[in-house]
């Protein structure tokens, strides 16, 4: 009962699913921080044909996400979340043999490729293990999780490269392997059955047409682009921002981000719990609201006297991160809530392809409204961020109350 107090789910029986997202994101923070680093320094590759590369396989492998979703409908999800493991680990392995671009995009697109697969099946298994009324808790609750295990992973992962060099970088790869490796092993030993699909899944028609017709879900995948932006913008910019515009150092930027990890990590299950009784739709609002507010903080520290500006930096990263804890796992709910039982995972597929048109579209706008004046990134996101806020308002009126809570 207190658990559930502080927002947590009920896990009975979800033991080895929980540790399986732990153990997933704990490899992911071993690597991510030094990928760049590790193509450069030890594969010996330009910084600018691994961009190009990278980001060349991450626009190749967006038809993943809707082809998930067809495949999550007619299999069920825990098979493609299986898959995905074993697609991301064996990319990680030939990473170690990367020496050239081309077989650098191979293995990058096996690594990408699953990674769409993942996020897609990963949002369905979750739609399916949690009840109706535990969803946002559920996606809180990973979200959390997540979290803990990028923040542990990272920080240990500095302490391998320092101390142990080119040979470092080659263990965080194969530990990374290692993690996909634990990983299938733990979802494979989660015995408890889903819900039982209906068999529309299999024979009824519709599929993506239907999806696609349905209006009021269109905008909330519209506005999800939106809300998956503010995010990425600040895991990409702020680093920039505060070292080049705001000449704060390079430990302040890792302080910031360490006390944004913190936030998820100690409120997010809690701030479900509070955020139960609340429309779905109100709760999105005012995460806008929130983001707003961030932005235009962001939009004005240079403005600061210094000896204001790292404290009034770590408030705005506050405001910003508490518009993520608001936004994310309530998105992701209320796409499955929308989506009916039998185009499920369609629904939910289409809603994490948001995520990979803002992860597309995120370099490119932050680089190129950078180089226009350094506030430019924050203030251009406002507009949207109004627009997908005043939308997220009038669709409360199209959505049954039992979607909106």
């Amino acid at each position: 009962m207190f658990l559930q107090r502080l927002g947590l789910p009920r896990m009975r029986g979800h033991a080895a699913l929980v540790l399986a997202f732990l153990l997933d994101a704990l490899g992911t923070g071993l690597y991510l921080p030094f990928s760049l680093l590790y193509f450069q320094r030890v594969a010996g590759l330009a910084l600018p044909a691994i961009g190009v590369t990278l980001t060349l396989a991450t626009v190749l492998t967006l038809p993943m996400t809707p082809i998930t979703g067809t495949l999550v409908d007619r299999f069920g999800s825990k098979p493609l979340v299986l898959i995905s493991q074993l697609l991301q680990g064996l990319g990680f392995l030939g990473y170690l043999f990367v020496h050239d671009i081309p077989m650098l995009f191979v293995m990058t697109f096996l690594v990408t490729a699953g990674n769409r697969v993942f996020y897609a099946a990963c949002t369905a298994l979750i739609a399916e293990v949690a009840g109706p009324d535990e969803r946002d808790r559920w996606y809180g609750f990973v979200g959390a999780t997540q979290s803990l295990g990028l923040t542990l992973g990272g920080l240990l992962a500095g302490f391998v490269v320092a101390f142990g060099g080119a040979n470092g970088y080659r263990a965080l790869i194969l530990a990374n392997v290692l993690s996909f490796l634990l990983t299938t092993i733990a979802l494979s030993l989660h015995k408890t059955a889903p819900r039982p699909r209906p068999q529309l899944a299999i024979t009824g028609p519709g599929g993506y047409r239907e999806v696609l017709a349905n209006r009021p879900f269109l905008v909330l995948v519209a506005c999800n682009v939106v809300f998956a932006l503010c995010p990425f913008l600040l895991e990409m910019g702020l680093p920039i921002y505060a070292t080049e515009t705001l000449k704060t150092s390079t430990l302040i930027v890792g302080a910031l981000f360490a006390f944004s990890s913190g936030l998820v990590i100690c409120m997010q299950t809690l701030l479900m719990r509070l955020l139960e009784s609340s429309r779905r739709t109100r709760s999105l609002a005012i995460a806008s609201l929130l983001w707003l507010i961030g932005c235009f903080l962001f939009a004005l520290a240079p403005l600061l006297p210094g000896f204001l500006l790292i404290p009034y930096l770590f408030g705005t990263v506050a405001v910003y991160t508490l518009a993520g804890l608001i936004a994310n796992p309530t998105s992701m709910a209320l796409a499955a809530a929308i989506g009916p039982a039998h185009l499920q995972g369609r629904y939910i597929a289409i809603h994490q392809f948001s995520w990979g048109v803002a992860a597309a579209i995120a370099p490119m706008m932050f680089t190129l409204l950078y180089a226009l004046g350094p506030a430019r990134p924050w203030m251009a996101l406002t507009l949207p961020i109004i627009v997908a806020g005043l939308l997220m308002s009038r669709l409360e009126r199209h959505l049954s109350a039992q979607t909106l809570r």
